[in-house]
């Protein structure tokens, strides 16, 4: 023992040190775990050293993160379990359902619970065994698995038919064949349908059963599973034994025999139970020859094998052979033997055989017998009365659970739907008001974007009304002061005229002329200053005082089509384009370090088309994309149905403004 310890103590040191990162990473214990369990598997180690190799492995699953823990401690115990280890299969299974429970593992949970209900199946602890399976069946069948959901009612009902009740046995393998029937599962349908013949055959209802066993047949030839023949044709056996059909029977039971020539080797249970039915079919038929040589063959068999409930029977079959060639001794001797081996092992339906048996055979303790039948029975009934009440409460539990479970979620569901409604409900009022108030904000924009225009225009007509009266001025100065002067002038001139002397009239003929050369140019001067006294004020006005305004180092220069009537264009398309505009002058002065920029306004058909260009530095338009001064040009022309581009680059930028006038007059 302290070799092997040592030997695993190498081992262990081994894999650390081909991991270096062991000690960094609890995952890596799985490798670690799963080759400890695949050394389990070798049927060359000595139980003890299986269970040492598994506490190890249990030791470092501790060591792991929950969901990874859990799994693998699933697994251990599982292993344990195999190994008949109870008190190490019940304490970490125990744990496992904690730890499932915990985390809401459901199929943790459900795997936990199976092994349980195995583990008490084969301490043949069948109330506990079906109240963990029905606990796995009701979680798988919550997560929608129908294939293990099925497999746990057909080991319920397997269990239901072992404590004779046939007719819920009935019902949990139907339920079993509806859920796999879909999957295709041959297999499990194989053995849902055996299990039917025997409910049928112990009801005495032997054409169902046969029914039943034929169904069988074929899903194990769809199954592949060959070797189950010779155990439905062992059954098949039985029920045609049942109905007195001996020489039927016997051909079923020799068909069975001769499936395969090493059956002794491959499956000693099976074989000696074939031969002990062969046997007692020959001896219910009336046949004598090499009967007592069979019983006793499988009798040996099942010795050698402590087959307990096979052997009980054998001595039945042998203690009736007995009495029926008249030797009352060796037949009390095996009755006996069934009736002491049957109490040991608590098989209560052979002892019950072997003491109705004694009673015929005993005739002096006949009564005796026969009582202790009664009592055995009654307490039996009670006992399976008692069972069947109990997997009945655990079916009434589980409807109930189910019920409860379906009206949570409908309740649930219910909740859910007010919830979302009244959610909507919220969402939608946040959205009208939302859209209320971007309306308003919209309205108000436009209403300022109006006023700020008016604005502009009036300042814009001050200005000239300023400029007009100045004109005005001059108007009447140079009409009343300079013209008068002048006329006054060409008077005393007149008077000159009177002298004789040729040369002088010919220079006061002159300068008269001039003068009134002179008079004629000032008046028309004063009409076209004082012409159209107050001007439209126009768009065109507004964008050259904008441009005239700019005095930083920047040539701008502003070209317009005159073909454009800005008086029929809506004041929302000016407002945006003086912004825009503005806009792009005030970037060219922050960041373009140009020297030149052109503003070019032309009309094509139904759109304006805005070109801004500057010889500046020019910039990366991807990066520059959420600039608030772009990002301000572009909403703007998307308000006024308008698409933006921006080119930038080292010999400068281009700014492209295509609008659809809609509301062209």
């Amino acid at each position: 023992m302290k070799i092997a310890k040592l030997l695993l103590l190498l081992e262990l040191l081994v894999l650390i040190s081909c991991n270096k990162d062991y000690s960094s990473s609890k995952n890596d214990y799985s490798k670690l775990i799963n080759q400890k369990l695949d050394q389990v598997s070798k049927s060359s180690l000595k139980l003890q050293e299986k269970q040492e190799i598994l506490q190890d492995a249990y030791n470092l699953a501790n060591e792991q993160e929950d969901d990874i823990r859990n799994k693998n401690l699933l697994e251990i115990s599982y292993q344990f379990l195999k190994l008949r280890d109870s008190v190490a299969f019940l304490t970490i299974n125990k744990k496992v359902r904690k730890l499932s429970a915990d985390s809401n593992d459901s199929l943790s949970l459900a795997m936990a619970y199976w092994d349980l209900g195995n583990y008490y199946h084969t301490t043949n602890i069948e109330d506990s065994a079906y109240f963990y399976y029905n606990n796995a069946q009701k979680l798988y069948a919550l997560v929608g698995n129908e294939f293990n959901s099925g497999r746990l009612l057909l080991n319920m009902a397997m269990i239901q038919k072992n404590i004779k009740d046939y007719t819920g046995s009935e019902v949990t393998t139907t339920n079993a064949i509806t859920l796999l029937k879909p999957l295709h599962k041959n297999k499990q349908l194989y053995s849902a349908y055996n299990n039917l013949g025997i409910v049928f055959n112990e009801l005495e209802e032997f054409d169902k059963a046969l029914n039943y066993y034929e169904e069988a047949q074929n899903y194990l030839e769809k199954s592949e599973r060959a070797d189950k023949f010779p155990s439905i044709w062992n059954n098949i056996g039985v029920v045609l034994h049942n109905k007195k059909q001996f020489d039927k029977a016997n051909d079923y039971y020799n068909k069975a025999l001769n499936y395969r020539k090493d059956l002794a080797n491959v499956d000693p249970e099976l074989y000696a139970m074939l031969l002990d039915n062969q046997a007692y079919n020959r001896l219910r038929a009336g046949e004598k020859k090499e009967i007592l040589e069979q019983l006793q063959k499988s009798l040996q068999i099942r010795k050698k094998h402590r087959f307990i409930p096979g052997i009980v029977i054998n001595q039945l079959h042998l203690a009736e052979y007995f009495i029926k060639n008249s030797d009352t001794i060796s037949a009390i001797h095996y009755a006996s033997q069934a009736k002491e081996l049957s109490m040991q092992t608590s098989n209560t339906r052979d002892l019950i055989n072997s003491l109705i048996f004694l009673s015929h055979v005993k005739k002096d303790s006949s009564l005796f017998y026969t009582r202790k039948v009664l009592n055995i029975s009654d307490s039996l009934q009670k006992h399976e009365r008692s069972v069947r009440n109990k997997f009945a409460r655990i079916h009434f539990e589980t409807n109930e659970y189910i019920s409860e479970t379906e009206r949570l979620n409908q309740r649930i569901f219910r909740i859910s739907l007010i919830t979302l409604g009244i959610l909507l409900i919220f969402i939608l009022l946040y959205i009208i008001k939302d859209q209320r108030s971007k309306n308003k904000l919209i309205r108000q924009k436009e209403s300022a974007n109006q006023e700020i225009y008016n604005l502009i225009l009036a300042q814009q007509k001050y200005f000239e009304e300023g400029r007009e009266k100045e004109k005005q001025h001059i108007s009447r100065e140079l009409h009343d002061g300079i013209l008068g002067k002048l006329f006054g002038v060409r008077l005393s001139l007149d008077s000159l005229n009177e002298r004789d002397e040729v040369e002088s009239k010919k220079k006061r003929f002159h300068y008269i002329e001039e003068i009134q050369k002179i008079a004629e140019e000032i008046r028309l001067i004063s009409h076209k200053l004082n012409k159209n006294s107050i001007v439209d004020v126009d768009f065109k006005t507004v964008l050259e005082e904008l441009i005239k305004n700019q005095h930083q180092g920047v040539d701008f220069q502003l070209q317009m089509e005159n073909s454009i009537f800005w008086e029929d264009i809506g004041n929302d398309i000016k407002i945006n384009i003086y912004r825009i505009i503005q806009e792009a002058i005030n970037n060219i002065h922050r960041h373009s370090k140009a020297t030149k920029a052109k503003i070019e306004i032309r009309k094509n058909k139904k759109k304006i088309i805005l070109h801004i260009r500057d010889n500046g530095v020019g910039f990366n338009s991807d990066e520059s994309k959420t600039g608030i001064g772009l990002k301000n040009m572009k909403d703007r022309s998307l308000n006024i149905d308008g698409h933006f581009s921006i080119k930038s680059g080292p010999q400068g930028t281009l700014i492209k403004i295509t609008i659809n006038i809609k509301n062209e007059k």
